[in-house]
């Protein structure tokens, strides 16, 4: 993977979007990682966070590549959804002229 690339970290314990940073030792750094979860009403959004008790908007995670099930570039629309997550900036979608 190229580094900044925005990628989906499929894991045993769930599903990770970040901006692949290395691999290295056995392990997978990622900045700015989310933990993909389900919302009471039945969609997809991110916690603020990799897990429930580590810190708000983690900078930055370490995941052991021995749990890792796949790692893939992520599709655009859930690259939007998590740039706007990230930064607070909406992406616009379709054409647009500004």
């Amino acid at each position: 993977m190229k580094q900044g690339a925005l990628v989906s970290l499929v894991t045993l314990s769930g599903e990770f979007l970040g901006k692949w940073v290395k691999e290295e030792n056995g392990n997978i750094t990622l900045d700015n990682p989310r933990m993909l979860v389900n919302t009471p009403d039945g969609k997809v959004g991110f916690a603020r966070g990799v897990c429930m008790t580590g810190t708000e908007n983690t900078k930055q995670a370490m995941f052991y590549s021995g749990g890792v099930v796949l790692v893939t570039e992520t599709n655009p629309e859930f690259s939007s959804a998590y740039t706007e997550a990230v930064t607070g900036l909406a992406v616009p979608t379709g054409k647009v002229i500004i």
